[in-house]
């Protein structure tokens, strides 16, 4: 690992199989081998490439400008597309756009597509967001306004948000 490299772990967890399609992203974020920050973000109606493009805008959003960012996946959907001009075709143009828009803020940034029971950030950052789309379904079912942070339960709040 690189020093004052942002290492960005990053997975999803999407529920194809009810009606609602929640789906959430999540992230961890190192730095010089230390955990900076993690994130999570749910939604439904939606899918688990959506959410990662989703968890990797706010990573470029809340770094420092000029940071050098390296993504860390098991998906190569998005290193193959989340930086790359997207068509008339393309599915998730609106993200990809806001990645692209994101990354110009930086030294660098990159996607790296590593094996997913070789490091454990990356069966976390699923775990994390496994737990965050199963209690928006829930949450969600409940109440027409949706996600609300403060009926999360306390384990899932301690990994939502940590400061840089």
């Amino acid at each position: 690992m690189q020093p004052d490299t942002y290492y960005v772990w990053i997975g999803a967890s999407c529920d194809y199989a009810h009606e609602e399609r929640c789906s959430a992203g999540a992230y961890i974020m190192e730095q010089n081998n230390q955990k900076i920050d993690t994130y999570v973000v749910a939604d439904d109606h939606t899918t688990e490439f959506r959410m990662m493009l989703t968890v990797m805008q706010h990573a470029m959003e809340v770094l420092p400008v000029n940071a050098t960012i390296i993504f860390l996946t098991n998906v190569a959907y998005i290193q193959q597309n989340w930086d790359r001009q997207p068509t008339s075709e393309s599915a998730n143009s609106d993200l990809i756009l806001r990645c692209i828009s994101a990354k110009r803020r930086h030294e660098s940034a990159t996607v790296k597509v590593v094996s997913y029971h070789k490091f454990p950030q990356l069966p976390e950052t699923h775990r994390m967001a496994h737990e965050a789309m199963e209690q928006h379904r829930r949450v969600s079912h409940l109440s027409p306004s949706g996600y609300d942070m403060h009926q999360l339960p306390e384990r899932l709040k301690a990994s939502e948000k940590h400061s840089l």
